[in-house]
């Protein structure tokens, strides 16, 4: 009777432990399959998006980049030491009209960028703030040459000083 009492117990023990284990699977399962159906549903477009976020979106999606053809090559404005600075430059805009207008006003649009590149010194530019400044200073230039619209953004692809 000892015998059967240490037995039932025992199954009881198990079972109970088998019963957990089986609600923690079934649990994990759960929890995994309604993450799943959430990423679906949010990357297929089906659940509605903060309106923030769909203009930042469709913002980001409507501009166009041009990228000048060839680099720019400079002396940069430093007498004591000479200093060549390489520039491979893109520009960013979301009125199509602009691109049109960079492709028939190349030259004149290298020209500035020179000029302005090569206004710089090696201590300016070895510095982060430096190169936004030179940022600055050719959306501010080519602005001023375009008529048709404004470039909003410049890109660095390539920036070496020698």
């Amino acid at each position: 009777m000892a015998k059967e009492k240490e037995e039932n117990t025992e199954q009881q023990t198990q079972a109970k432990k088998g019963f957990s284990l089986k609600t923690l699977i079934i649990i994990v399962v759960l929890a995994m399959g309604g993450f799943m159906g959430f990423n679906y549903l949010k990357q297929s477009g089906l659940l509605p998006q903060k309106s923030t976020d769909v203009s930042k979106e469709s913002k980001k999606s409507e501009e166009s980049i041009y990228v000048f053809e060839g680099n720019f090559l400079v002396n940069l404005l430093d007498p004591d030491n000479p200093r060549y600075l390489k520039l491979v430059l893109g520009v960013g805009f979301s009125d199509k009209k602009v691109e049109n207008e960079i492709k028939k006003r190349n030259v004149e649009l290298r020209d500035a960028i020179i000029m302005v590149a090569s206004a710089q010194t090696f201590e300016e530019l070895t510095k982060p703030e430096g190169k936004e400044r030179l940022k600055k200073l050719i959306l501010n230039r080519i602005n001023d040459i375009l008529t048709t619209g404004q470039v909003e953004k410049i890109y660095f692809l390539d920036f070496v000083i020698q």
